[in-house]
């Protein structure tokens, strides 16, 4: 919690000497849609007892990411952006002495909050800027409910770009990395208990549209 309270107060100050430096220029604020692919390509630590209903490996719950994105500029670089995710897959399926266990759903859901650096003039037909912020990551679906649907806070980096189409409307291209700790432990209906943990770098790939508000 601390760690989060110093990011959270350095991005406010950051943005806030960016918006008194800029104070005559006018807010520019983005609408967009994603869509991509959610790739997690950390580990698990070795456990003692593992579950059929959990992924063996991250890789995993890779698959398609849906999602949006909110950008607001209030300096002729400097900005921040929120963006939310969500990516279904199946786990289970392993062969066992009572045999094959169930497929189940698994959903892992992300938001982020990044403070942004325009790389490219802001009249350039393709924009490119960095990010750095937060990012929560939910684990959910039938697969972690007995484990409470998990959140872990994490940080993000990522970069992006949006090439103007017509007016308002560009499409835009980007990568995310997520990294956090993933602690997942189960009850003492089993000794030890089932757990899932170790430090986890999910990429996100998207692409999508979006609109810019004036």
């Amino acid at each position: 919690m601390p760690s989060l309270v110093r990011c959270t107060a350095l991005v406010v100050a950051v943005s806030s000497m960016a918006f008194a430096s800029s104070a005559r220029a006018q807010l520019k604020v983005e609408l967009g849609a994603t869509i991509g692919e959610y790739a997690p390509l950390g580990n698990f630590q070795p456990a003692q007892v593992y579950s059929t209903s959990l992924p063996r490996s991250p890789s995993d719950l890779s698959g398609a990411a849906f999602g949006g994105e909110l950008r607001v500029w209030f300096a002729p670089r400097v900005g921040v952006a929120l963006t939310g995710s969500t990516a279904s897959s199946t786990v289970g399926g392993a062969i066992t002495p009572e045999g094959q266990s169930p497929y189940i759903p698994v959903r892992v859901s992300t938001g982020s909050a990044q403070l942004l650096y325009l790389v490219t003039g802001d009249n350039s037909r393709a924009r490119v800027w960095v990010g750095t912020g937060l990012s929560l990551v939910q684990h959910g679906g039938k697969a972690y409910e007995p484990y409470g649907s998990p959140v872990s806070l994490g940080s993000a980096l990522g970069i992006g770009s949006a090439i103007r189409i017509r007016g308002g409307l560009s499409a835009e291209v980007g990568v995310s990395s997520l990294i956090y700790e993933l602690n997942v432990r189960g009850s003492n209906s089993t000794i030890p208990p089932v757990s899932e943990t170790g430090t986890q770098v999910d990429l996100q790939l998207r692409t999508g549209l979006s609109y810019a508000l004036h």
